[in-house]
């Protein structure tokens, strides 16, 4: 590793440390001059230190005489030595030791002691003048070139992730040469129970900074795993895990949502089921990851615990607690509870506020009317801070419960429930913060009570308790979802001039109400002018905020505004999404470039729904039927998660362009489709078959109106294709729409000759389609003989041949058309095709 100084204008060199920095050095001073000077530094490292953990028990007598704080890495360590401590004390204990375990003042068992608090309730219930044995631990620091020299080093400075990678497979090497090398001796000690030897323990604590670090970062587990490269570490060399590293690993895998990992952790480590059930549990490495009973205690369960909360289930939650509170009678779920009682100490085991809270978190999570019934009844099962003496057991409510409950209240918008919390909140010595009130907002906005929401707001201030970012956005979100947007730019200012200033999510509300307000023009200019203030563009910067940028200028069918949105995306080093392409396909469909809207869409992996639906548009829009057809044939075999809506849509846009295509194969595939996979073809259907033959509901009034339509009539198979449809829906007893009935008969007229023939013949098939002929028969030994049904299409290829079967009894296909409003567009367009009416007697 170097070091790095640029020398600046004047003739003096600056220290970096980062590679932004040289960046802006070198971009800054190049326009200056031509060259510049460089000092470099090699940075060597002549000896490692480690750490070296010794452990040592004094029995001391009360007053012990030192002074202990819950420090940040999690110790119980010394902070001072008082001047009447004993001599034991004086001679044995430093500043900076930590307090290990404890001896129980029953049976002579060592517990952990995890703060201060446990430390001093195990020493004040001591007899007087009987002592207690105390576990220290003194770190020291040691050469580790021993241990180290068998790790690789890196040639030259490593980017973060092989630094990651690196560290933990170093730890995985480093544990396998320790124990490689242990003693004859060393090996027979290390078999005695409990027992770590100084590489086991260097290698936990290493484990420890490591999680820590990348805990602190929010990247554990993310590309590489860190938790679970540690445990395959701790697994190889043999080391048993502290209550500590435990805690860590847990918290890791919660970290990144991963539940699974966290309870399959906990069972393989303690071989108890992490539902608090009596199930038996299949520990993945074979009983080689363990841990000391004494891991066993209120941190290690709060991780196992969190993972229930995460996935909402309540049940477990309070089966896990019940487990600590060894009440193995309670049933949750269908399962028994099996008590963990006798694990370990009743100090570290018995369930406190955090662990109540984080089942109520579960229950709240789940987000059912089951769950909002077991978060209240954890909530009232918890006694009030105010109560000097609370149930045994019970851990009293803090403000994190009250705040949890409000919450859970404002899932379902019950404000009057969440104002009765809030109420007790007020009477006991806790005070409300603004997560507190940010709850309450929720809770009214949740009701639909958006003035109560704003006088929330303004109690939040009469309470000098500032507002946060949440919840203004809480407040300005619902405001533009009631389209109330003059008010949401006014309560943005107001967040401004109180010095709490938009971020992106902010922008992002105010944009999209005014798309759903349908000003997609004040959306964009309101986008360009964050992007032009060099105080907001950089929160313009995100994918969510360009996206509803393209939007739109879908909506005003800009698609080279919508292009060059995307391309400034690219130069800001933001990557669009399924979304971001979604809507740059509805700009180019919306600006008329099908082909471009189809190859945008062949581009997207794994399209969503709504990506399909829009793709579905382009491919038949450009003249894709193959890729449409095939697209659509996946949704009725269920390759795809399109809802029926979509599906009917995508049905509409294909029968629409592939008539007006004059491509009448596909459309009739199609349709045959659309029936076949048990839908019905709704109004759009009729419309989008009759946009794409243009044609006409009403019959002209004049001969000369008739006879302009006649020079602009469809094309050849367009009749041939409307009979299709006809005997398709017959064949399913369907109904056929008013109005594409009307749009058939006219254009029969329009034609003449046959196909007016054929038109007459339709309106007295609907006229007879109603009516039911009953035949009487006194002779039982009569058969009535079937007779042949004609299609409407085969009628009209072979109407020649077939005119004589229709006088001989053949039958033609019902036409079902429903009573409407339209029914008189009905009427006239029958008469305009009967043999009597007045257009045709002047033909």
């Amino acid at each position: 590793m170097s070091s790095l100084h640029i020398c600046h204008y004047w003739k003096q060199a600056w220290p970096k440390s980062t590679l932004d920095g040289v960046r802006s050095a070198i971009s800054s001073r190049k326009v200056i001059s031509s060259s510049m000077d460089f000092e470099f530094r090699r940075l060597t490292v002549d000896k490692v230190e480690a750490e070296s953990v010794q452990s040592f028990e004094l029995s001391l007598a009360r007053p012990i005489g030192i002074n202990v704080e819950d420090t940040d890495d999690g110790y119980v360590t010394v902070t001072g030595i008082s001047d009447k401590a004993s001599e034991v004390v004086a001679n044995n204990i430093r500043i900076g030791d930590r307090v290990l375990s404890v001896e129980s003042s029953i049976g002579g068992q060592m517990w952990d002691v995890y703060n201060t608090d446990g430390l001093t309730s195990a020493v004040t219930t001591r007899m007087p003048g009987q002592p207690v044995r105390i576990r220290f631990e003194r770190v020291e620091t040691i050469d580790e070139e021993a241990v180290t020299a068998r790790l690789p080093q890196p040639e030259s400075a490593p980017s973060s992730k092989s630094t990651m990678t690196d560290a933990v497979d170093g730890f995985r090497r480093a544990g396998r040469v320790a124990a490689a090398s242990e003693a004859p001796a060393a090996q027979a000690q290390q078999a005695l129970p409990g027992f770590q030897s100084a590489a086991q323990k260097m290698l936990l604590s290493r484990s420890r900074d490591l999680l820590r670090t990348f805990i602190a970062r929010n990247e554990v587990t993310k590309n590489l795993k860190v938790a679970d490269r540690v445990i395959e570490a701790v697994v190889d060399s043999g080391a048993a895990l502290d209550g500590r590293t435990l805690t860590l690993i847990l918290t890791a895998y919660n970290i990144c949502n991963n539940a699974d990992k966290t309870i399959a952790t906990f069972e393989d480590v303690f071989g108890l089921a992490g539902d608090g059930s009596e199930k038996e549990v299949k520990r993945v490495h074979d009983g080689r990851l363990s841990a000391d009973i004494a891991a066993l205690n209120t941190f290690t369960i709060s991780g196992l615990l969190r993972a229930h909360a995460v996935r909402g289930d309540y049940e477990s939650a309070l089966r896990v607690l019940a487990a600590m509170e060894g009440d193995a009678a309670m049933t949750m779920g269908g399962k028994p509870t099996r008590s963990w009682s006798g694990k370990g100490d009743p100090l570290n085991m018995l369930p406190d506020t955090r662990a109540y809270n984080i089942a109520l978190a579960a229950a709240a999570n789940r987000g059912t009317k089951d769950g909002l019934d077991a978060a209240i009844s954890i909530f009232e099962s918890m006694p009030n801070p105010s109560l000097s003496n609370p149930p045994l057991g019970k851990p009293a409510k803090n403000l994190v419960t009250f705040n949890t409950m409000i919450n859970a209240y404002a899932r379902f918008g019950h404000y009057e429930d969440a104002l009765g919390v809030f109420k007790t909140l007020k009477e006991s010595k806790l005070q409300p913060d603004r997560v507190t009130y940010t709850a309450l907002i929720k809770t009214s906005i949740k009701s639909g009570n958006i003035e109560k929401a704003l006088d929330i707001l303004d109690d939040m201030k009469w309470a000098s308790i500032k507002p946060d970012i949440v919840s203004y956005n809480t407040i300005i979100e619902a405001l533009c979802n009631a389209n109330r947007l003059f008010e949401a730019k006014d309560l943005i200012n107001e967040m401004e001039t109180a010095g709490l200033s938009p971020d992106s999510m902010t922008y992002g509300l105010l944009m999209k109400g005014l798309l759903r307000a349908n000003k997609p023009g004040p959306c964009l200019t309101f986008f360009e002018s964050a992007c032009s203030d060099a105080r907001t563009v950089a929160l313009t910067e995100n994918v969510q905020l360009y996206t509803t940028a393209i939007s739109a200028a879908a909506a005003l069918g800009d698609h080279e505004r919508a292009l060059d949105l995307v391309a400034r995306m690219n130069q800001a080093g933001v990557r669009p999404n399924k979304k971001t392409l979604t809507a740059l396909m509805g700009a180019c469909i919306s600006g008329r470039k099908y082909e471009a809207a189809a190859e945008i869409f062949s581009k997207i992996k794994n399209p969503d729904s709504h990506a399909i639906s829009v793709g579905l548009q382009a491919l038949c829009m450009s003249g894709n039927f193959d890729s449409a057809v095939e697209l659509i044939t996946d949704q009725r075999s269920g390759q795809k998660t399109l809802s029926g809506k979509q599906v009917m849509s995508g049905f509409n846009s294909l029968l629409q362009s592939a008539l007006e295509s004059g491509e009448y194969d596909i459309a009739r595939e199609a349709l045959t489709s659309l029936l076949q996979a048990g839908y019905i073809p709704s109004k759009f259907t009729f419309q989008a078959m009759s946009e794409g033959l243009n044609l006409h509901r009403d019959m002209p009034r004049t001969a000369a109106l008739l006879k302009a339509r006649q020079r602009s009539l469809p094309s050849e198979g367009t009749f041939d294709f409307l009979l299709f449809v006809l005997d398709s829906l017959e064949a399913r007893k369907l109904t056929v729409n008013s109005e594409f009935y009307s749009s058939i008969l006219v254009l029969g007229a329009e034609l003449g000759g046959l196909e007016m023939r054929i038109s007459s013949i339709l309106t007295r098939s609907r006229k007879n389609s109603n009516q039911k002929e009953v035949k009487i028969s006194l002779d039982p030994t009569d058969v009535v003989a079937e007779s042949r049904l004609i299609l409407w299409e085969e009628l009209y290829k072979n109407y020649s041949t077939l005119k004589e079967d229709l006088s001989n009894g053949a039958q033609l296909p019902s036409v079902r058309v429903p009573a409407s409003k339209q029914f008189g567009r009905v009427l006239a367009a029958e008469n305009a095709v009967s043999y009597g009416g007045r257009v045709a007697a002047r033909r």
